[in-house]
């Protein structure tokens, strides 16, 4: 039986293809991407026009901030429950016939505290159905 390694929506898998790690792309993300506020999670994200080239589910980046939570392993409690989240949800990404596709996603975690996990999974699965409803609509206008 042959093993199929490509990451896809269908697998709840997060491999390290899949992890946002280009300083370049990380930075124009940031300065040219578009963003969606969904507390506890600011969520930038870049389209490519270029369907062929863009990764298949996107390169996804999470940043904890180190003001907030001093001690990194506070910070890296709460990455690895973002990155479950994440997991577990990235199906909802999944658009049928797209015009564009979303080349890359970062979660910036604004909370000043620890939330439980339960409240982390919701939301995540919010803020990705906002950033769906926000791509469909920035492709039906154009």
């Amino acid at each position: 039986m042959e093993q199929n390694n490509l990451p896809t929506y269908t697998r709840s898998t997060f491999p390290k293809c899949e992890h946002l790690k280009s300083k370049s792309r990380i930075e124009q993300m940031f300065k040219k991407g578009q963003s969606v506020f969904c507390f506890p999670y600011k969520v930038y994200y870049t389209l490519s026009d270029d369907l062929t080239t863009a990764p298949i589910p996107p390169q996804v980046l999470f940043s904890v901030s180190k003001r907030t939570f001093k001690n990194a392993s506070d910070r890296n409690r709460v990455k690895r429950q973002l990155k479950e989240a994440y997991r577990l949800n990235k199906n909802i990404l999944n658009i049928e016939n797209p015009q564009k596709s979303i080349e890359a996603i970062s979660f910036v975690y604004v909370s000043k505290k620890k939330e439980p996990y339960n409240f982390l999974e919701r939301k995540m699965k919010a803020s990705l159905y906002r950033l769906v409803d926000q791509y469909i609509e920035k492709e039906e206008v154009e």
